[in-house]
């Protein structure tokens, strides 16, 4: 059986149970669907009137929210590569503090020009 009979059937059989319902149901049946109506038109009218700023609202906070967490991101991100480089820059430092202080060379070899090139550990 196809879905197009069964809707068929059930439509049918709907209608024809219609005459047998008594007039009480009917009446509360009808009520009930009034106030589903205006209620139905209510909530719709609220929604219109509201649609345009809480749906704003919603979505800008949303993407407030995400570029303040990513410029939160960056900073930190470069606050790190900031403070990695001075720690490299430090450890340098100390590395070539060591070796002249480890070193015994003679006072002539700082006063010579090419004292850098020696600094150099290539």
């Amino acid at each position: 059986m196809r879905e197009s009979d069964v809707g068929r059937k059930v439509a049918h059989l709907l209608d024809d149970r219609l005459d047998h319902i008594k007039q009480g149901t009917l009446n509360r049946l009808e009520s009930a669907r009034r106030a589903s109506l205006e209620n139905y038109h209510v909530v719709e009218a609220m929604v219109d009137a509201g649609q345009g700023a809480s749906a704003r609202t919603g979505s800008d906070l949303h993407s407030g929210t995400r570029k303040l967490l990513s410029a939160i991101a960056l900073v930190f991100a470069l606050a790190s590569v900031v403070y990695w480089q001075a720690l490299q820059q430090g450890d340098e430092n100390e590395e070539i503090d060591i070796m002249l202080l480890v070193d015994d060379l003679p006072i002539d070899a700082y006063l010579d020009d090419e004292f850098d090139a020696w600094l150099d550990p290539h």
